[in-house]
C-alpha cells in the first residue's frame, strides 16, 4: 500500500507545475488534449496535481475493463512524463479512489491532505481545499462517509457496472450545484479580498448553497505548519484571498477547454515566485 506523504522537499533544479480540477473525461477530450500538450511541453522537473484530476474514478479495476480505453490513456501519458519529471498526486473529491493499482501504473507518489511542501527556499501548504468549507456540511458528512475504510472496501466490493451508475448519478448531481457555484462566482469575482468582505461573501454564498474555504481554518492550517502560502483548488475561484498575519491562500483554476474564454491554468513556482500562466490551445 503506498504511504501517503506528509512532506515533501524538492531539491531538483528547474520549476514546479501545481494543477488541479482538471475533471478530465472522455466527453471533453479538448481538455485531455490540452493536458496531454502541456505534459509534453512544460519545462516544469516536478507536477503537484492537487485532486479531481478525473471526473470520476469508480475503482482502480475499471482500468481492465473494456470501458476504459481514455482512463487508459491518461495513465499512459503520465508514467511517460513521469521518466522526465516527479508527479504527485493528492486526492480530490472526485478521485478519492485512486488507489496502489492506479498510482504504481502512472509512477505518482501519493499525497496527504494536507501536505507541506519545502522548495526553492518557500514553504507551502498543500491541500484539495474539499476539508475546509466547513460551510459545506452535507457534503463534509458525505466525504466523512465515503473516506471512511469500511465504506470503500464496500463500495468496491459491488460490481462494476453498479458503481459506475452510482457514480454517474453522483456526477449529474454535482454538476447541478457546479453550474451554479460557478455563475454565482462570476457575478462577483475579483483577484483578491479582504478578511471582511471574504467572511460576508462566505456568507452570502453559504445562504445559495454555494461554499468556499473557511477564512479561520485556512489560518489554523498554516498555523500547524509554521508557513504563510496556502495552495489549494476544489472551489473553482481561482486567485489569490488574504489571510491574517500577511498570509495568503492562492486557489488554483479549473480546466475547461470548451469554456469562452477557455479555463487552461497553471501555477507555476519559478525562482521563488509564483505566476499563473494560461495555456495556449489552437
Amino acid at each position: 500500500m503506498h504511504k501517503l506523504l506528509k512532506e515533501v522537499e524538492i531539491k531538483v533544479d528547474g520549476c514546479v507545475d501545481f494543477i488541479s480540477d482538471l475533471h478530465l473525461q472522455p466527453s471533453e477530450i479538448k481538455s485531455f488534449e490540452a493536458w496531454s500538450d502541456y505534459m509534453s511541453s512544460t519545462p516544469a522537473s516536478v507536477l503537484f496535481i492537487l485532486g479531481d484530476f478525473f471526473e470520476v474514478w469508480a475503482g482502480d479495476d475499471f482500468l481492465e475493463s473494456s470501458h476504459a480505453d481514455f482512463e487508459n490513456r491518461c495513465i499512459k501519458v503520465l508514467k511517460e512524463q513521469s521518466k522526465r519529471m516527479s508527479i504527485y498526486f493528492m486526492a480530490g473529491n472526485r478521485d478519492f479512489l485512486i488507489k496502489d493499482s492506479a498510482l504504481e501504473a502512472s509512477n505518482m507518489k501519493a499525497l496527504e491532505d494536507p501536505c507541506l511542501l519545502s522548495a526553492q527556499g518557500e514553504t507551502f501548504v498543500l491541500s484539495h481545499g474539499d476539508a475546509m468549507c466547513l460551510s459545506d456540511v452535507d457534503y463534509l458528512k458525505f466525504r466523512e462517509m465515503v473516506r471512511n475504510p469500511i465504506w470503500q472496501t464496500q463500495f468496491l466490493s459491488k460490481p462494476l457496472e453498479e458503481r459506475l451508475a452510482i457514480a454517474k448519478a453522483m456526477r449529474i448531481k454535482s454538476e447541478e450545484e457546479k453550474a451554479k457555484y460557478r455563475k454565482a462566482f462570476e457575478a462577483s469575482k475579483s483577484t483578491t479580498q479582504d478578511v471582511k468582505s471574504q467572511k460576508t461573501n462566505a456568507a452570502a454564498d453559504s445562504l445559495m448553497g454555494l461554499h468556499d474555504v473557511d477564512y479561520e481554518f485556512a489560518n489554523s492550517v498554516l498555523d500547524t505548519f509554521n508557513c504563510e502560502t496556502l495552495i489549494h483548488g476544489h472551489t473553482h475561484r481561482p486567485g489569490e484571498y488574504s489571510l491574517s498575519k500577511n498570509r495568503k491562500r492562492v486557489v488554483l483554476s479549473d480546466w475547461d477547454a470548451y469554456a469562452q474564454p477557455k479555463r487552461l491554468e497553471i501555477l507555476r513556482l519559478q525562482d521563488g515566485h509564483l505566476k499563473r500562466h494560461q495555456l495556449v490551445q489552437h
